[in-house]
């Protein structure tokens, strides 16, 4: 009888450790899901913020204009016509590169705009100095006259005839899409036309009375979204937009939602148009139906915990919206 009793004893326990190891509860993956997602939203209404200064420091510009082109040397100022000023910082390296395409005819209006924003090289370059998350500072307008900072190599990366308008970090901000003439965030992501990858945007149109002289913008790209967000939690996160598209997330999160691997763009050649995420990164595309299933709950249907039965695995998923971005943070538990 008494080795009966250790027996049992011994069985007891090895049934008890050989259980399924229970799931988190939903309320502490929750908390991280929230606390993550405060990071992320209190850094980009900061930015919002720092793009309506910058945006009054420009309008006060125009408020000046007569009398900064009136007192403009003409030895300061470049010949102006269409082509490209301190490349990759050839000339000064504190200074943006300004692109002029071949298409801009209104060069009486360029040169005027380069007089005009001359000092806002030193703005944004303050800008990205105080703020680790935003890549470059830059605007585009209507008459072709671009300016970005910090300097790139504009030669290589831009075809010489390049309509900036024509891509969303311009026209998302323009009246036709924004008639409340308020700070945007572009948020589905895209190939940044000089070099820096994927990327997200926040932009902010200038108007001088009912003339939209420009779009200032904000680029953060796919590489500061991961180190400065995504890698300081322990977690399995995943970050879609509202379409299933995949913006971001943990390796094996990636891999166990049956999309392939993110890898920043290779510049083979130069972008010309909006270029987006392929299908194969959407969650509504998977080959899995699970998968598939699953974004419907989440995505379509807004449930905030779900199981996804796949590939011989039972994992746990919780979703959080956020509010400044229209994306979806997915948290998968094994």
């Amino acid at each position: 009888m008494k080795y009966l009793g250790v027996f049992w004893a011994l069985f007891s326990m090895l049934l008890v450790q050989c259980k399924p190891t229970p799931k988190e509860k939903y309320e502490d993956v929750l908390m991280d899901l929230n606390s993550f997602i405060s990071l992320m939203e209190y850094d980009l209404q900061e930015l919002e913020q720092e793009i309506l200064l910058l945006g009054e420091e420009v309008k006060n510009l125009y408020a000046q204009s007569d009398q900064l082109i009136a007192q403009a040397r003409n030895s300061d100022i470049p010949l102006i016509q269409a082509g490209v000023y301190n490349n990759a910082g050839s000339q000064d390296p504190n200074l943006g590169t300004i692109y002029i395409p071949s298409r801009a005819d209104n060069l009486n209006e360029v040169r005027e705009m380069y007089i005009i924003t001359k000092s806002l090289d030193e703005k944004f370059k303050s800008i990205i100095q105080r703020n680790s998350v935003v890549t470059q500072v830059y605007f585009n307008s209507k008459y072709h006259f671009n300016k970005l900072y910090p300097p790139y190599d504009a030669l290589a990366m831009l075809d010489p005839d390049l309509d900036v308008t024509i891509f969303n970090f311009y026209y998302e901000a323009i009246e036709e899409n924004n008639p409340q003439r308020k700070p945007v965030w572009v948020d589905e992501i895209y190939i940044d036309p000089v070099g820096r990858g994927w990327m997200i945007s926040l932009i902010y149109p200038i108007y001088v009375g009912d003339d939209l002289k420009m779009v200032l913008g904000f680029d953060i790209t796919l590489n500061d979204i991961i180190e400065s967000y995504l890698e300081k939690f322990d977690r399995n996160f995943v970050i879609f937009d509202v379409t299933g598209t995949l913006v971001a997330g943990k390796t094996k999160a990636i891999e166990s939602l049956s999309l392939p691997p993110l890898k920043n763009h290779t510049y083979k050649q130069t972008i010309t148009s909006d270029s987006f995420r392929l299908e194969d990164f959407n969650l509504f595309r998977s080959k899995s139906k699970e998968v598939r299933e699953l974004a419907s709950k989440i995505i379509l249907n807004n449930e905030k915990k779900a199981t996804l039965k796949d590939l011989g695995l039972d994992i746990q998923v919780s979703a959080a919206k956020m509010t400044v971005l229209d994306w979806v943070i997915l948290d998968l538990v094994y």
